[in-house]
């Protein structure tokens, strides 16, 4: 990460690419026109850098009643009779933060690879890896401000489980397949993988439409979804 890419990202060369403020504005204004600007200029770090780092301290600075309370019904679901308080606090939050910071940049990066499988070698898209890790990285702003969203509902209901998603229809905590199932479904999830598709529709120059990038990476979402289901199930 060099000084002129740190430049780019945080103020945009006049006449070149968006700011990172005017970019994360596109983020959710208009998608579509940030993939074609990210053609000429895949800018990633700073972009995902800030997530993780404001992620980071919002976690450090959850009540530590909430944390305990979730560790508490972890440990109840694990059938876990050994449980210590103060040493599962101190997990939960040198775990979470380190997850949040580095977490971060490992999912994104994952997930530009299966972006990249997807559109590249299905349906033959030429945008480079590094094109598809700086569309991916800018949709975690998406999932930010459902972070934001979900901390003060979290803080009231002292549930760290609760999702923003068809979740809420159900009656109590998850614990079968489609209870995880549904509470896997959220709006902000939905609304990234939408977000993601028209940022690669963009990035295609106009090759893969709208329609069909959305379709292709909420596909992908669902799979995710049955994956997390599964794995939250047996676990």
């Amino acid at each position: 990460m060099n000084s002129e890419e740190l430049t780019a990202e945080a103020a945009g060369p006049a006449g070149t690419a968006p700011n990172l403020i005017q970019r994360v504005i596109m983020v959710f204004g208009s998608p579509g026109n940030l993939g074609e600007s990210l053609r000429q200029r895949p800018l990633w770090f700073w972009t995902l850098a800030i997530v993780a780092v404001i992620s980071m301290v919002i976690f450090l600075l959850l009540p530590e009643s909430l944390l305990e309370a979730a560790m508490q019904a972890r440990a109840a679901q694990r059938g876990q009779t050994d449980f210590d308080p103060e040493a599962a606090l101190r997990f939960a939050r040198i775990g979470g933060a380190v997850g949040a910071l580095l977490g971060t940049f490992i999912a994104a990066a994952v997930i530009a690879g299966v972006i990249y499988l997807a559109f590249n070698v299905l349906l033959g898209g030429e945008s480079t890896y590094k094109q598809h890790l700086s569309a991916t990285s800018h949709i975690y702003w998406i999932n930010l401000l459902g972070f934001l969203v979900l901390v003060p509902i979290w803080i009231s209901q002292s549930d760290m489980q609760v999702r923003l998603g068809l979740g809420l229809l159900l009656p109590e905590s998850p614990s079968s397949f489609f209870g995880h199932f549904l509470n896997s479904i959220t709006i902000f999830g939905l609304w990234s993988a939408a977000a993601l598709g028209a940022i690669e529709s963009g990035l295609s120059g106009g090759r893969i439409s709208v329609g069909k990038a959305v379709g292709v990476v909420l596909a992908l979402y669902f799979v995710w979804v049955v994956v997390s289901a599964a794995w939250a199930t047996v676990t």
